[in-house]
């Protein structure tokens, strides 16, 4: 295992860590096997004691500014700042890091966090940061949109003991209300995508090391959100049918 750090290739700029752009993988790839001849770098199967790299949802969505949960943080640029230190430690410790694992918020339309998901009885749906509770729901303030119950192909009876029960779920284990958050993440849009910046980051240890990189998606499940990848906030629905498992294949890999 490498002992010192190395330094950054000529390629990455900070600047680059906030911004959209496509990484030229065939030169990155020249580049990479040769910056690796030149460091002496091994391939991660030589790794007689293996270091994970676990790099959690950083994307366009959340990262880059302008996307729809870009966290600015007090100075502005807070999650950019970090995409840029986590490519500069992921470059400096190449010769260290076995294989990077990366963490996938993915999302599509019709989930119970988004608006389409909910309806009021003026068939409006909730706006986006709107806190729904177990109250609002056994009230009436919020239930089940109908049409969604059946794109999903759900009961649409079943479907709202399910939401209620979701929501009693998220109180009593002490969790925050159900949230609405702003259409994000969206499975095959740019929003979905690691920050590019990283990602080149995450290709270039690739070559370096022969290491394949990991990617966990997460959330896709319409009925349960995912925040953590290790599991979901509730797992099961009203009736104890599992919504969702741990992913307990992660779990073993980095135990």
């Amino acid at each position: 295992m490498a002992s010192v750090n190395l330094p950054v290739p000529a390629h990455f700029s900070s600047d680059s860590a906030g911004r959209i752009y496509r990484v030229p993988y065939e030169q990155r790839a020249i580049e990479a096997r040769e910056w690796a001849r030149r460091h002496q770098l091994k391939p991660a199967s030589a790794d007689v004691f293996r270091i994970a790299l676990l790099a959690i949802d950083v994307q366009n969505t959340f990262c880059v500014p302008g996307f729809e949960l870009f966290v600015a943080g007090r100075s502005g640029h807070a999650a950019v700042d970090d995409s840029a230190r986590l490519c500069e430690f992921l470059y400096r410790n190449l010769g260290r890091v076995s294989q990077v694992i990366a963490t996938m918020d993915t999302h599509q339309a019709m989930q119970i966090f988004h608006a389409i998901h909910l309806v009021n009885d003026r068939g409006e749906n909730p706006r986006p940061f709107t806190l729904v509770t177990a109250d609002d729901i056994a009230s009436g303030r919020w239930t089940l949109n109908p049409e969604a119950a059946k794109a999903l192909q759900i009961d649409p009876d079943r479907a709202k003991r399910d939401l209620l029960h979701y929501a009693k779920a998220l109180q009593e284990a002490g969790k925050y209300d159900l949230s609405v958050w702003p259409y994000h993440s969206m499975l095959g849009g740019i929003g979905h995508a690691l920050v590019p910046a990283v990602e080149e980051a995450v290709f270039f240890h690739t070559i370096c090391r022969y290491s394949q990189a990991d990617f966990r998606i997460k959330g896709r499940n319409p009925f349960t959100e995912h925040y953590s990848v290790l599991g979901p906030e509730v797992s099961t629905d009203a009736e104890g049918r599992e919504l969702s498992s741990k992913d307990t294949e992660l779990i073993d890999k980095l135990w």
